[in-house]
């Protein structure tokens, strides 16, 4: 497991990082202490491809819940700067920061670029329960909901074409929470992956070009969808936009907390968005692995459980190779090595 520090500007809130190292923190000042778990199976974690920590720029939304107060505690709410009160930090210069205007997102729903609601402002010491969970998401996505409900939503998005290196990044679901006894400065949020990953070694008898291409057909047709992590203390969220948001999406069984529940769908006639589980999905769409060189391809791909077994193909120029792949049952955080060996 890899474990990182970063201590933030000025601050009065409670999440404070604990580190291996010695440190003094001043009262009122914030610091978190993350880690992030490697796939199963993989040497380094995945959290950025070279798989050593998070990049400029990796984007994390934040949920606070106090899932026993009949108050509304502070950090609880971002009193309407940002949708679904969450808190959205980006990773700049060895550390989490608060998402700025420039950086293009419409967070408050004003129709501009504006900045996230700064957690650092705020001072959590409550003597009750605090949930913290937190997840990567890479697109905000804005509609119309019926005649006149406005959604935004901070959203993970799966890409069934993951040829650049950004989009095969991006479906790397990153997920984590912590619960705290009471409100304090000491909050670890220790990441996980829930998605599953695939990495692909073609035979060093077969030559390829640079340019080929390896794709698996057969797998769920989720490409752009957002994939939901199940949150059982979602349903005591006291500050939710509409019946699009996080409760509505979110909530689930104590068993079900911490695992993929399926996608999110837009219900127009429940006026609310449903999850939609992955044994309900057709299974027919093809993806496209990420090309990482010496004839390896990496894939991120959901946890599921295939009806039949998939089909590898390598398209190099008008040469044609594939090979129907074993393994049916994909666990999420587990990296599955393969090895395409063709007659």
């Amino acid at each position: 497991m890899k474990t990182y520090r970063f201590l933030p500007l000025c601050v009065l809130l409670l999440l404070a990082g604990c580190s291996k190292q010695e440190q003094t923190v001043e009262p009122g000042r914030l610091s978190f202490f993350t880690s992030v778990s490697n796939f199963e199976g993989e040497i380094e974690t995945r959290a950025n491809f070279d798989g050593n920590a998070f990049e400029n720029g990796d984007k994390i939304k934040l949920k606070v819940i106090c899932p026993f107060s009949s108050h509304t505690e502070f950090g609880e709410s971002t009193y309407g700067a940002s949708f679904d009160a969450f808190w959205l930090l980006k990773w700049h210069t060895d550390e989490w920061a608060t998402l700025q205007a420039s950086d293009g997102f419409d967070i408050d729903g004003d129709y501009s670029p504006s900045a996230s609601p700064d957690i650092y402002e705020r001072y959590e010491a409550q003597q009750t329960p605090y949930v913290y969970t937190a997840q990567t998401w890479s697109e905000e996505q804005i509609f119309i909901a019926g005649s006149d409900t406005r959604v935004e939503q901070y959203s993970y998005v799966f890409h069934a074409d993951q040829t650049k290196e950004a989009d095969y990044k991006a479906s790397d679901l990153l997920w984590a929470q912590t619960i705290q006894q009471t409100g304090s400065y000491n909050v670890h949020l220790s990441f996980k992956h829930m998605m599953a990953a695939l990495l692909i070694t073609v035979d060093e008898n077969i030559g390829l070009s640079d340019d080929a291409v390896l794709t698996l057909e057969g797998m769920p047709d989720i490409d752009q969808a957002e994939v939901i992590v199940g949150d059982y203390y979602a349903a005591a969220s006291k500050v939710n936009s509409n019946d699009y948001g996080y409760k509505s999406k979110h909530s689930c069984t104590r068993e079900q907390n911490g695992t993929i529940l399926g996608i999110a769908v837009v219900n127009d006639s429940q006026h609310k968005t449903v999850v939609k589980s992955f044994n309900e999905i057709s299974q027919g769409t093809t993806y496209t692995a990420y090309n990482a060189g010496s004839k390896t391809y990496r894939l991120i791909i959901p946890p599921c459980t295939l009806s039949q077994n998939a089909t590898f193909w390598v398209r190099d120029g008008e040469t044609r190779y594939s090979m129907e792949m074993d393994q049916t049952v994909f666990e999420p955080g587990k990296l599955y090595r393969i090895t395409m060996q063709i007659n």
